[in-house]
């Protein structure tokens, strides 16, 4: 699998309770981060109302998904 770089600005608080998940767990904040978006990607914890192949964008233009804090938190926590 190819490995892409990227820069991810988060807010300190988003940060800390990743990077102290990260040490919980004795995990890398990467490998928390990646678990993090597959899960959200995958639609964990979301409603299958909302579960839509337009919701994650497989059309042009639309966002390939959902990276507010309170779901981006809901992920990091289970």
């Amino acid at each position: 699998m190819a490995i892409r770089r990227t820069t991810v600005v988060l807010e300190e608080d988003l940060y800390r309770e990743a990077k102290r998940l990260a040490v919980e767990q004795d995990k890398s904040l990467k490998e928390v981060i990646e678990e993090a978006v597959r899960s959200f990607l995958r639609g964990a914890g979301q409603p299958a109302a909302r579960r839509s192949r337009s919701r994650f964008g497989l059309y042009p233009g639309r966002a390939v998904a959902d990276l507010r804090r309170e779901t981006l938190y809901r992920s990091l926590r289970k």
